[in-house]
């Protein structure tokens, strides 16, 4: 018995011009999300400018994005009301310098 394929090769073309059409824009899809930057979390502080609370000798704590947050900065003391610009976040330390230092 010989079957017509004919009957069966526009909609099987049709199906995978589809196929691949999704296959293109869910790769597009993934490619963006991982560029993106982060929106929520810890990772958005990093360059963020931050308010000392309590004095900086070298640790402290700092108020950024309405939260406290332990604070250590690598340079002199800094005392409280003073903005600095966070550098790294390791845990829950924020790593800090003054906004003069960073903007030499």
């Amino acid at each position: 018995m010989i079957v017509n394929t004919s009957l069966y090769s526009g909609p099987l073309a049709i199906m995978l011009v589809l196929a691949g059409c999704l296959t293109v824009v869910s790769i597009v899809a993934v490619i963006r999300s991982q560029r993106r930057k982060p929106v929520a979390g810890r990772e958005t502080l990093v360059g963020q400018t931050a308010v000392v609370r309590t004095p900086l000798t070298p640790e402290g704590i700092v108020l950024a994005d309405g939260e406290l947050w332990q604070a250590v900065s690598s340079g002199p003391h800094i005392d409280a009301g003073h903005k600095v610009r966070i550098v790294a976040v390791e845990g829950l330390m924020l790593k800090v310098v003054t906004k003069e230092d960073q903007d030499v």
